[in-house]
């Protein structure tokens, strides 16, 4: 990811909410709902169109100005894929597994809008409302994740939230212990509010789309865009009780001294993970505490019917947090990062001397 800065912002310590943002999805876009599903590795019902770009690319979406355009994606195999936007146009070949990946002359910023068109052996995809500006990912833990109508004065902030040019786009929460290759594009559940929240689409700032969105990145990003003049893109890839080393892949990690016996402790622990016997052992404590619960006359809490999550996909353990929510987006030009973060690394025996 082509990162030019980032800006570090102090902690303050606070609860975790997530945001929510009306999804708009793509009306011109000829790639279907199945073919979306196929990309992301799930069994569509039919893959007849082969043509395709990952969930990061959309309508409303801006483009990082003055750098080379970055696209990528799947094709049919060894077929011609010709990408068009503005006054740019570059053609290449699929690989043999259908992988093509494209960089076209930088444009400047621009807050009229531009489609994106691209085609290959017979299929096409658009995309539309494209501005050029400037794009922050926006990352940490519950502080950044922390929405804007819960701030002081939000309901201020979110009424007065009309700006057309600055743009919002939040990364579905998920982790995984190798990297992905993509995004979803999904209604998640928070448990937190009891809302679904739409993820993994551009939509423009709205109070409506913005009011569940990231308070520390729309306030940064408002001023921005109110000082420059250019649109911004805003990338809300936070998730609160995260710890920094989920957020750096584990070969970056691995030229860290002293994350060598931190990946060691992780990989014991995922090693040693047995589901039956973790299910076994939470039936064992809720049959405790059923028990006590009946002494005292309280009704009991649901039996559990699922094991502990399995340690390979827990969003801490280093490198799960990068693979699912960064690398599937690596290749999309940015400006710089946004990141407020450190408190999960403070607590008990966390490895604040490893996180400094």
């Amino acid at each position: 990811m082509n990162w030019k800065a980032i800006v570090a912002v102090g902690q303050v310590v606070g609860g975790t909410a997530t945001r929510e943002y009306a999804r708009r999805m793509s009306t011109r876009t000829i790639l279907t709902f199945a073919t979306a599903l196929a990309f992301t590795g799930a069994e569509p019902a039919s893959a007849q169109q082969l043509l395709r770009l990952p969930n990061i690319f959309g309508d409303d979406m801006v483009l990082q100005r003055d750098q080379p355009l970055h696209f990528w994606g799947r094709a049919k195999p060894g077929e011609n894929v010709r990408v068009r936007i503005a006054t740019r146009d570059l053609t290449v070949r699929a690989d043999a597994e259908g992988k093509w990946s494209m960089e076209l002359k930088a444009l400047p910023a621009s807050s009229q809008a531009k489609s994106l068109s691209v085609e290959s052996a017979g299929e096409r995809v658009e995309f539309d409302g494209i501005v050029l500006g400037d794009v922050w990912l926006l990352g940490g833990q519950s502080n950044m994740e922390d929405v804007l109508e819960s701030i002081y004065h939000g309901d201020v902030e979110v009424a007065s939230a009309n700006f057309p040019n600055i743009r919002l786009m939040t990364i579905p929460t998920a982790a995984s212990p190798t990297p992905l290759e993509d995004i979803d594009r999904i209604n998640e559940f928070n448990a937190w509010t009891g809302q679904h929240e739409a993820k993994g689409s551009w939509a423009q700032c709205t109070p409506r789309s913005v009011r569940r969105f990231s308070a520390i990145g729309y306030v940064f990003g408002r001023r921005l865009h109110m000082v420059s003049g250019v649109p911004i893109g805003l990338i809300d890839a936070s998730v609160g009780g995260t710890t920094v080393e989920g957020w750096v892949s584990r070969d970056k990690l691995a030229t860290i001294p002293g994350c060598a016996g931190l990946i060691a402790e992780w990989d014991e622990d995922i090693t040693a993970y047995d589901p039956v016997a973790s299910l076994a052992a939470r039936v064992k404590n809720w049959e405790r505490d059923t028990k006590r619960r009946a002494e005292r006359d309280e009704k009991p809490n649901p039996k559990p019917t699922k094991p502990d999550l399995d340690p390979a996909y827990n969003r801490s353990n280093p490198g799960a947090s990068y693979n699912a929510m960064i690398a599937p987006i690596s290749g999309f030009r940015i400006k710089g990062a946004l990141f407020n973060q450190g408190y999960n690394n403070a607590l008990g025996n966390a490895r604040t001397a490893l996180y400094a």
